[in-house]
């Protein structure tokens, strides 16, 4: 089994006019595409009056074995997902630089908490769910917690006549002789 596979997607988002005083646009992600061939950037996919489709092409979507538990738990929930990780930036026509995709829920969950950028859910694919599944399935089972046993502390032999601070009968007072 390798430890990890990626495969090339587009990421496919869409800025509608907003009709709020303080913003010209709404940004939301719309969804992935499998296999998309290299765009070199954002591209317009579909124009319309009130809404203008941008696709970025092609980012790897990686999955590593390490993950399986979480990739396991994203496809068990019924609606398996991904989501789309978008960095601020100053840049035209589209103000998000591409940080990732990811079918992990754990690490958007981080990205999310962090408030930078744009964490968007999306449904996967049934393409990339099929290709997920599989490599889930090559995965090990994780087999069962083991808890470690305790281990007794070694206590030191006090030398040089010197009385110990903590000792096996309690801490010690000062000014107290034993």
């Amino acid at each position: 089994m390798k430890s990890e596979i990626l495969m090339p997607v587009g990421i496919l988002i869409e800025r509608r006019k907003s009709t709020h005083p303080w913003a010209d646009y709404t940004w939301k992600g719309l969804g992935v595409v499998p296999n998309a061939l290299p765009t070199g950037g954002w591209q317009i996919a579909v124009q319309g009056d009130m809404a203008t489709q941008f696709l970025y092409a092609s980012v790897n979507l990686v999955l590593h074995r390490r993950m399986g538990e979480a990739y396991d738990a994203n496809v068990e929930t019924g609606s398996p997902a991904l989501w789309i990780m978008l960095d601020d930036a100053d840049t035209q026509p589209v103000p998000y630089r591409v940080h990732g995709v990811t079918a992990d829920p754990y690490e958007a969950q981080g990205r999310l908490d962090s408030a930078e950028g744009l964490v968007e859910r999306v449904d996967m694919p049934p393409e990339i769910l099929a290709w997920a599944v599989d490599y889930i399935k090559q995965m090990p089972d994780p087999g069962a917690f083991l808890k470690r046993k305790r281990v007794p502390e070694k206590l030191e032999e006090q030398k040089f006549g010197k009385m110990p601070i903590f000792s096996p009968e309690g801490r010690r007072v000062e000014g107290e002789d034993t």
